[in-house]
């Protein structure tokens, strides 16, 4: 990405400069033993790449030749052939370990590909010594990691950079802190050392520059680092250091450079900067810094780089106003807030970058940001920004390169300011409610720009914009995002944009067909026409296009069978009108294929043996339709198509979500799942499965979270085994570093994908487009199993939902159901229960939806608990339960009901678990539905509907008012319930709300 090159370019060049060794100036004439040995280096080597070992030859004085430095004597004493591309060995035979006068050497960055030369010890004048990077291969031996019999004792400068050390732990500090007393600059980045820094650096007084970032070392940081009075740079990022970094860190009196960044246990707060400060680069991305800003921040008057992005730094920021050397500022990823209104951002001459992404920062956009004379980069998604941009005006900045004021609440008229910029490359307002008409002729002075997204605005666009069939502009555009920009038709513009490889025309009213040249262009891998009304393919005889990833989910796609691009990872047609059996040949357009999803089509007949061959696929969706049939056992097990037995474990292993739900399936429990050590989710719910669901084969299921066996003919015991071997609902995961459940499907830059299930949370259906980590189910109702509540329950200390309705289960209501803290929904109803119900259930503390109606309890509601919160539904057609919420006191009998109970009466949810809805996401969202009752005056058709959705990356949204306002539409007390525990639930999860620009309806 240009904007991430950029940025990178900016760092390193300034790294560059600052550290730039300077080369010493030749002098005296080359001795012939000198150019001897150098003229053998250069035989040993590959230097046919090399620009400067070609040039050297007899003819010439050795000391003229370039990378040589020589003294008055003639003598060699420095030697630098970094980045020259040579290859070949040096072993301890080699020329270049009897230039015994050297002083410096530099075979950086070159492609040696030999094992480490020893050697080293002849070059005892050495003072400056780097490897670092030259394709030495294995572990450097013990001479040179243990520094121990080198007798390099005049060494100033070591730079090992990318080099695998082989001492252990400590030993590489105690071998430098003993053998090379006079060390300066120490670099030995990405070296594979571990353990905790040692003590005996401390030793090193003399060292003004280290390097030991992109390691493993851990532990807390070492306080003697700032006991150094000459350290100029100090370079800890990429390890896994703890603790607190000690303040005198930043009071060592020479830092200019201090990079933490990538320890993502390491904390601290910064109370104040020395005023007298000489740091220019302070770096701690990705860690655990919080706090405020300090006011003094202000007084660092040499600094050109700050990275605090990723951290919990909160509060208002201080002015930046008197930083007249930033360059770089990058404050993403962290709690801050307030205006940026303090800062005179066009007195900042060297500003280039400005990221302050992903905070909740407020009030209006400077207008002096887009008038800059430096700013290249102006990266604000993801706040709170307001009102418009009616004040900007005159000249705009000549450099600015890429803007993204994306997910914000902007306002007013669509800025059209920003189509005089032309340099532009990068263009991002989506998720704003910026309106107005958008003609194609705008954008003729962009001929530069790259990247465009206008998604979720109100926004439309002008006939030349849809009709124009060949732009006089927009050569360069590569990503095209207009999603929900009410478009009607393809622009006919598209079709010649030959650098185009990201389309998102999603959530629009585009009608029709999808036309053939989409699949036909010369560089187009990402297609996303979901949510719009197209009927049917314009049929191609051959694909060239290289699509990666196709979404064309909540169409009205008709006919035989989709297309399917051979080179396709990610495959969305679900929700579409697709009416035909599974094609026989279906597994040779998956082979490459991590996502598959047709749910909620008319597809019929059984699923064909062939979709094995699709041994990459992470997730297949098949729910939803007509399939008839059994699960193909080749599905996990080895297919005839795979040439070896473990290229088919490894396909085995890889699937982690299969919902085939809501089909017509008549088969057993698929015990020859047994090898899925990935499997996350599994629902086969209202299917035809039958029989036991106790293998004879022992299934080891350890990272499954979410199973849905509902509404099918499984009978017998509960599968006790089976259940002790899901250990991601035993393990009870920290919230506060959850991650969410997505698959990667290319390490390239949006394509990735996150499934949305629904699930039904205290008698309210919700469809969480991204499935928290944390997040656990378990419904087997409406089927046959019998006997006791397994035991191997009570170890789910993570499990959320617990639907166990609708069975023939007998004995009693386990207390041990009270040892489960994050359990939320509980139905236990319309099965055979006896007994008391057990007081431990009042340790619930986040209950809010429990049913226990329609089986055989006894005895007396316990008081005072959270149990009596519950409506009286949740308890009736229990013949011996009596005291509130019951209207039967204890002291009389309670009224026995004539008939049979009705498992469709009373506090009933329809547990609809996990329908899975696959697709491409950009956020999280709900859809948030109230389930009818028989017991209500509503409509059972009419139903409340919020919708909480942020489709193309607008956010989170407002939860908590999505929960309110439905509450206010449910007329009994369980949707009191679920709107205050939902809301404490979605608070815990959510750890920002971000604004959601849609509208919320009913």
């Amino acid at each position: 990405m240009r904007t991430s090159a950029l940025v990178s370019w900016l760092f390193y060049s300034y790294v560059a400069t600052v550290f730039r060794i300077k080369a010493v100036s030749v002098s005296g004439q080359c001795q012939s033993d000198q150019q001897e040995l150098l003229l053998g280096l250069k035989n040993s080597l590959n230097s046919s790449s090399s620009e400067k070992l070609v040039k050297w030859n007899q003819s010439t004085d050795c000391c003229s030749w370039d990378g040589i430095t020589c003294n008055a004597g003639g003598q060699v004493i420095g030697l630098d052939l970094s980045k020259e591309l040579i290859s070949g060995a040096i072993d301890k035979s080699n020329s270049l370990f009897r230039l015994r006068h050297l002083q410096q050497l530099n075979l950086a960055y070159n492609s040696f590909k030999s094992k480490f030369p020893s050697g080293f010890e002849n070059l005892a004048n050495l003072r400056y010594l780097n490897l670092s990077n030259a394709g030495f291969t294995g572990q450097i031996p013990v001479e040179i990691s243990y520094m121990t019999k080198l007798n390099l004792t005049r060494l100033q400068n070591l730079y090992l950079n990318g080099l695998n050390i082989s001492a252990d732990r400590n030993k590489w500090s105690q071998a430098l802190s003993s053998s090379l007393p006079d060390l300066q600059v120490l670099s030995m980045s990405g070296c594979h050392l571990s353990g905790p820094i040692n003590l005996s650096l401390a030793k090193l007084k003399s060292l003004s520059i280290i390097r030991l970032d992109v390691n493993n070392l851990f532990g807390p940081f070492p306080k003697f680092f700032a006991e150094f009075q000459i350290l100029t740079s100090l370079h800890l990022g990429g390890n896994n250091l703890s603790g607190n970094v000690p303040k005198e860190i930043l009071q060592a009196p020479k830092l200019q450079t201090l990079d933490l960044s990538f320890n993502k246990l390491l904390q601290g707060s910064f109370l104040w900067f020395p005023p007298n400060a000489s740091l220019q680069s302070l770096l701690l991305t990705n860690c655990k810094f919080n706090g405020p800003l300090p006011k003094t921040l202000e007084k660092l008057t040499q600094l050109v780089y700050l990275d605090f992005s990723s951290n919990n730094f909160s509060g208002p920021v201080p002015s930046f106003t008197t930083l007249k050397a930033l360059t770089y500022l990058n404050l993403a990823g962290n709690q801050l807030n307030g205006s940026i209104l303090s800062t005179n951002w066009s007195s900042l001459l060297n500003l280039v970058s400005l990221g302050l992404a992903r905070n909740s920062f407020s009030g209006t956009v400077p207008p002096t940001l887009f008038q800059s004379q430096s700013l290249r980069i102006i990266y604000l998604p993801q706040n709170q920004f307001t009102g418009g941009f009616s004040e900007v005006k005159g000249e705009f900045s000549l450099p600015l390169e890429a803007i993204d004021l994306s997910r914000n609440r902007l306002q007013e008229p669509f800025p059209m300011f920003v189509f005089e910029i032309q340099g532009l490359c990068e263009l991002s307002l989506s998720c704003n409610k910026f309106s107005g008409l958008i003609t194609l002729s705008a954008f003729h002075k962009l001929k530069k720009l790259s990247v465009l997204d206008l998604s979720y605005n109100n926004l439309s666009f002008d006939s030349s914009f849809i009709n124009l069939p060949l732009p006089p502009f927009l050569p360069s555009i590569a990503k095209l995002k207009l999603s929900s920009c009410n478009l009607t038709k393809f622009p006919d513009f598209l079709k010649n944009l030959s650098m185009l490889d990201h389309l998102d025309l999603s959530n629009n009213r585009i009608h029709g067909k999808i036309p053939s040249w989409i699949w036909k262009t010369q560089r187009l891998s990402y297609l996303n026409l979901s949510l719009n009304f197209l009927v049917e393919f314009e049929r191609t005889s051959y694909i060239t296009s290289p699509l990666l990833v196709i979404d064309l989910h909540g169409n009205l796609l008709q006919g035989q069978k989709p297309i399917f691009p051979p080179q396709a990872a990610y495959l969305d047609y679900s929700s579409n009108n697709f009416s035909s059996v599974l094609p026989h040949e279906i597994g040779d357009f998956l082979q490459h294929a991590s996502f598959f999803s047709l749910s909620g089509n008319n597809i019929h007949g059984s699923i064909p043996k062939s979709i094995c061959q699709g041994s990459s696929l992470l997730v297949l969706d098949l729910s939803n339709n007509s399939l008839s049939g059994s699960i193909p056992e080749c599905l996990i097990q080895m297919s005839v198509s795979w040439s070896t037995e473990s290229e088919a474990k490894q396909s085995q292993q890889m699937l982690e979500v299969l919902d085939l739900g809501n089909n017509q399936i008549d088969d057993t429990f698929p015990c020859h799942l047994k090898s899925t050590l990935r499997l996350r989710v599994l629902v086969l719910r209202s299917n035809k499965f039958k029989g036991h669901a106790n293998c004879q084969e022992n299934i080891t299921w350890p990272m499954l979270q979410i199973i849905d066996l509902a509404s099918n003919s499984f009978g017998g015991k509960l599968p006790q085994g089976l259940l002790m071997t899901w250990n991601a609902m035993i393990t009870e995961n920290n919230e506060h570093h959850s991650e969410i459940l997505h698959f990667q499907i290319l390490k390239l830059s949006e394509l990735s994908f996150q499934d949305s299930m629904t699930v039904t949370m205290k008698g309210i259906e919700l469809e969480l487009v991204k499935i928290l980590t944390i997040f656990t189910s378990i419904d087997f109702s409406s089927n046959k199993f019998e006997g006791l509540i397994p035991e191997a329950i009570g170890d789910f200390r993570a499990l959320y939902l617990l639907n166990l309705s609708n069975n023939a289960l007998t004995g009693t209501v386990p207390s041990f159901l009270g040892n489960l803290p994050k359990l939320e929904a509980l139905d236990l109803s319309s099965n055979h229960l006896i007994g008391q119900i057990p007081p431990q259930l009042a340790n619930l503390n986040f209950l809010s939806f429990l049913n226990l109606s329609n089986n055989e309890l006894i005895g007396k509601i316990p008081l005072g608990t959270q149990i009596q919160s519950f409506p009286e539904a949740s308890f009736e057609n229990n013949a011996g339960l009596c005291g509130p919420p019951l209207k039967a006191p204890c002291e009389s009998p309670p009224v026995t009901k004539v008939g049979p109970p009705n498992p469709r009466t009373g506090n009933h949810i329809n547990w609809n678990l996990i329908s899975v809805e696959i697709g491409i996401v950009f956020g999280l969202g709900a859809v948030i539905k109230q389930k009818s009752q028989d017991n209500s005056s509503m409509d059972p058709r009419k139903k409340a509907i919020v919708i909480i959705k942020s489709i193309a990356g607008c956010g989170f949204g407002q939860i908590r008012s999505g929960f309110t306002q439905l509450a206010e539409t449910l007329p009994n007390a369980q949707a009191e319930a679920a709107s205050l525990n939902g809301r404490r639930r979605f608070n815990r999860l959510q750890s920002k709300p971000a604004y959601d620009p849609t509208q919320i309806s009913t």
